[in-house]
Order: C-alpha cells, then sequence, then structure tokens
C-alpha cells in the first residue's frame, strides 16, 4: 500500500485516520507492506503520526528512501514541469524499485 496524505492540523486528516480505523479489528494490514510519499516536505507531524499509527496497524512499514515530489502550492503547469523534470523521474523510479524489492521480500 502506499498513501500519500496531507497534514491537518498537524496530524492525519480525520477521513484517512477512520479508513485506517476500520482495518484495526482485522487482519488485513498485518505485516502488510507500506509506503508514504509526500507532496511537501512541511507535513513532517502527519507523517511521524501516520508512521506511528501504521506500525501499531502492524503494516510492514517501509524504511527506505524518502519520496517527497514538492507540488504544493504550484501551478498545473509547474506540477507538470516538475513531474517531467528527470533528476525527479530517476529520484520515483528509485524509490518505487526499492519499495518493489522490500515488496517482493515481504
Amino acid at each position: 500500500m502506499i498513501v500519500s496524505c496531507p497534514e491537518y492540523a498537524h496530524g492525519v486528516p480525520g477521513g484517512l485516520k477512520n479508513a485506517l480505523d476500520w482495518l484495526v479489528s482485522r487482519d488485513a494490514a498485518v505485516g502488510k507492506p507500506a509506503m508514504q510519499v509526500h507532496a511537501s516536505p512541511r507535513s513532517q507531524f502527519a507523517r511521524a503520526a501516520l508512521a506511528e499509527i501504521m506500525k501499531t496497524m502492524s503494516f510492514d512499514l517501509f524504511d527506505g528512501p524518502d519520496l517527497t515530489i514538492t507540488l504544493l502550492g504550484k501551478t498545473p503547469q509547474e506540477m507538470d514541469d516538475i513531474l517531467a523534470d528527470a533528476v525527479n523521474i530517476a529520484s520515483m523510479r528509485n524509490t518505487l524499485s526499492a519499495f518493489s524489492s522490500f515488496v517482493s521480500a515481504c
């Protein structure tokens, strides 16, 4: 599972937390590989809170390279340019490749 969520009041948005809460009493998350991706480096509080929630739920949380591509506050054209940048493409590919290897090892 790959999760990208915004930070809301220094925490995880209620809708995502509610969706995860539905999985707590089941074994749906136990041992499942998961990773976080981010659209802004400013979401440190939510990032830490989400990691704690996912660890508590027994997801197997990927601890490899971080994937943060700063898109917050950008125009659609700026986002297109950022996502088409060769350095960002390489970063996304490398991180997703590392996550794929992590998933295969689970």
